[in-house]
């Protein structure tokens, strides 16, 4: 489905070089990304539907790569770039994308959340069965263990890199607020804090509920919605109308 449409464009001549590249990029993460499903699936699903965290992160983490590829690509050609953005859009459009990147690496934790089905523990929020750093957090030996392991403390750094999330997000939003934006920009920002107060409450819900699959699903989804708009502002602000 994308390889053939490639070498068709190709061999028409329809795409320059810079985006042969890119698009080429894409396959390859395409192909990563078939490879680590398999080595995600060879690692459990026999008798007992469980996979290695690690790998069902890596699988995660390349699908959310190729989604911003394409996505990024996507809009550059729908938007090229016809002169620098002012300085007040670039810092702006900076602050996006890094919050894209914590975005994304929230994800990954939510990855590792699911792989130990640390969703079924500490159902209680804001604080974790009466605690706000909960007192298993270091239970395992070697410390760094704890990262990946152990439920408490996967848990809680996905709390806590959401918690960072509902303070940087505002900040980004009014910091566009305090100042004249055209309108596609204004609603680009407008749409990455609605986003993520629907994110919010898709995670805290699936918490409290103990993790109902249709539920788990939607605030999977919603992360990948909240990839996009902190991508799509951030493109916005970098790419001047």
């Amino acid at each position: 489905m994308f390889f053939l449409p490639l070498v068709f464009f190709l061999v028409r001549r329809k795409i320059n070089g810079p985006l042969a590249l890119k698009l080429a990029g894409i396959l390859i993460l395409g192909a990563l990304q078939g490879a680590m499903g398999w080595y995600m699936v060879k690692s459990g699903l026999v008798d007992d539907p469980r996979v290695s965290q690690y790998r069902l992160t890596a699988h995660l983490g390349l699908a959310l790569a190729i989604y911003a590829a394409m996505l990024w690509t996507a809009l550059d050609l729908l938007k090229p770039a016809r002169a620098a953005a002012d300085e007040r859009c670039q810092r702006l459009g900076r602050y996006a994308l890094a919050l894209a990147a914590l975005i994304f690496l929230m994800a990954l934790s939510g990855g590792f959340v699911a792989g130990i089905r640390a969703g079924f523990a500490y159902n209680t929020f804001p604080l974790m069965n009466g605690h706000w750093v909960p007192p298993e957090i270091l239970m395992l030996e070697p410390w760094w263990l704890n990262l990946f392991n152990n439920m408490a403390t996967v848990q809680f750094n996905h709390r806590m890199i959401a918690w960072l999330l509902m303070l940087l997000v505002p900040v980004f939003w009014l910091m566009a607020r305090r100042g004249p934006l055209p309108p596609r920009p204004r609603r680009a920002t407008d749409l990455f804090l609605a986003m993520l107060a629907i994110q919010v409450a898709l995670g805290i819900s699936t918490l409290l509920l103990a993790v109902p699959v249709p539920l788990a699903a939607a605030h999977q989804g919603g992360a990948v919605l909240l990839l996009t708009a902190a991508l799509w502002a951030g493109h916005e602000l970098l790419r001047p109308a």
